[in-house]
């Protein structure tokens, strides 16, 4: 005769065995869904920095070639003669208006009579920053429609006045298909219009 406490006893600890079983598995079903979630997250999280990331090396770009531009229009209404701000594929840089070469200084138009005044009794301030090269860079001078791009070997200068005023240009700074517009004040120099798209590369 089968003792009842014994077939208690098979159960229990059958049951047991099946919950153990149940809390410590795991289904293909579930293992691929927690798998695929990792994996989406993972994907985001990578196209959000690389986002972030273009979007910052586009304003740092831009914001050189700004920052530049306010410092040397101060320095030539501080010092009453005009400065340029020279513009290359690979840097910007500020300094007296007299270093101009021969043939850009013949090129120039608009300059003031007298405005220079006796160039050689102040102190010289100069100042270049580097641009980042995996930005492109293109400049759009005042009343043109034009967008010069900035290549290898290919200078922009522009003239900051002793009375205030710089040549209002918009500069285009581009990396794939994202690109940020800054269009500069001609009072200050700072930034009067931003226009920005940053695509997801």
């Amino acid at each position: 005769m089968i003792c009842p406490a014994r077939i208690h006893a098979n159960m229990q600890q059958s049951r047991r065995q099946t919950k153990s079983r149940q809390v410590a598995g795991f289904t293909l079903l579930e293992i691929v869904f927690v798998l695929s979630m990792i994996a989406v997250f993972v994907t985001w999280l990578t196209v959000s920095l690389s986002t972030v990331e273009s979007e910052q090396k586009l304003r740092d770009a831009a914001g050189r070639i700004e920052l530049l531009a306010k410092r040397g229009l101060s320095i030539a209404v501080m010092q009453q003669r005009p400065y340029q701000l020279a513009i290359t594929a690979s840097s910007v840089s500020i300094a007296p208006r007299y270093e101009l070469g021969p043939d850009e200084t013949a090129s120039m138009e608009n300059e003031q009579d007298g405005a220079g005044g006796d160039s050689r009794s102040f102190d010289d301030i100069t100042a270049s920053e580097a641009l980042d090269g995996d930005v492109s860079y293109e400049i759009k001078r005042w009343q043109s429609d034009d967008w010069e791009a900035l290549e290898e070997g290919k200078r922009i200068v522009l003239i900051l006045n002793p009375i205030g005023l710089i040549e209002p240009i918009t500069i285009r700074c581009s990396m794939g298909k994202s690109w940020i517009m800054h269009e500069l004040h001609p009072l200050t120099a700072g930034i009067r219009d931003e226009e920005m798209s940053i695509e997801k590369e």
